[in-house]
């Protein structure tokens, strides 16, 4: 039962696609909106809906929120409300996040290009993620 709901809880990632284009891979953590992001290879989270409040941003795998960006100066930990995914296309270009810090629990993929507020059922529980190619539904 718990694997079948965890695909479910997958395809509400993949709803709100938009292709975005990717160029540098960096990671940093700031408090404005998408305005001030171009195409730059991370993935990006916010704590607020419609991509505002602070924002943490990956080039790389992580697995512990509670410290995010290349400063480690915000906790994103349990506290993720929106999203996008603007790593590159192909090879670990997906995002794999988990509930739990290390890489725990349930998990849910968020395919390169995608990007939305994240689905109630998992608001405010995401603590670690990795980046994998393809999210193998």
């Amino acid at each position: 039962m718990r694997k079948f709901r965890t695909m479910l809880l997958a395809g509400a990632f993949v709803l709100p696609l938009l292709s975005v284009p990717a160029t540098v891979a960096t990671a940093s953590a700031a408090t404005a909106g998408t305005s001030a992001l171009a195409a730059d290879g991370n993935y990006w989270v916010w704590e607020d809906t419609n991509q505002g409040g602070h924002r943490c941003g990956w080039a790389y795998n992580d697995a512990d929120w509670r410290t995010c960006g290349s400063g480690g100066g915000f906790d994103m930990n349990d506290r993720a409300s929106s999203w996008w995914n603007n790593g590159y296309a192909g090879s670990l270009g997906d995002v794999r996040v988990y509930e739990d810090i290390n890489y725990g629990g349930a998990s849910t993929c968020a395919p390169n290009g995608g990007r939305g507020n994240i689905p109630w059922e998992w608001n405010d529980r995401i603590s670690s993620h990795k980046w994998v190619t393809g999210c193998g539904y």
